[in-house]
């Protein structure tokens, strides 16, 4: 798969929310068609379904980690960035909902979760992981276990999403970041 450019690589990521219920379970053709592209443009990218899923996915995944990374590396205490970085994963899922409910279907057909599993630690779970280290040495934190805590609230966030999207279409990072992340933040503050 060849990057496409920024251009196409936002008219697909904008066809994507017209792909609920398929688990990306669509044609280069269709893709082609919802887009508004020639399907030759998409076809020099692309070598088919798979690379599209590939496309998809390793494009949620870039956007949710540097937006991760930023809020982990920003100025402000730990549980100041704590809160920046699930904010910015609410952001991220709330940016193309439908891809987050059609993405883990279109993993399991491709049967790839071990390369997707490693993606997610890489670029989402472990600066969440190394943020919670870093709190818990400065005492701002009690985290016993960083590795499964970090799963945790990413596991969260990502249900709460995918719940909203289900039952309304989209995600209300806005209304629902304040009302769950203070409380997932207040349950890891040293006592």
């Amino acid at each position: 798969m060849r990057r496409p450019p920024d251009d196409l690589a936002q008219k697909l990521l904008d066809a994507s929310e017209q792909f609920s219920g398929t688990g990306l379970d669509v044609s280069i053709d269709e893709v082609a068609s919802m887009a508004d592209v020639p399907r030759a443009t998409l076809y020099y990218y692309f070598s088919g379904k798979d690379d599209l899923v590939a496309f998809f996915l390793n494009d949620k995944f870039t956007r949710v980690g540097d937006a991760v990374v930023k809020a982990v590396r920003s100025d402000g205490t730990v549980p100041e960035r704590l809160d920046a970085a699930l904010h910015a994963v609410l952001d991220a899922l709330a940016a193309h909902p439908v891809i987050c409910v059609e993405l883990p279907a279109a993993v399991k057909q491709s049967g790839d979760y071990q390369e997707v599993m490693a993606s997610v630690e890489r670029v989402v779970v472990a600066p969440l992981r190394e943020l919670l280290i870093e709190g818990r040495a400065t005492g701002e934190l009690e985290v016993p276990d960083p590795q499964t805590t970090a799963i945790a609230l990413m596991g969260a966030l990502t249900m709460v999403g995918m719940m909203q999207v289900v039952q309304t279409g989209t995600v209300d990072a806005a209304t629902v970041g304040p009302d769950i992340i203070p409380l997932m933040i207040n349950g890891l503050l040293k006592r």
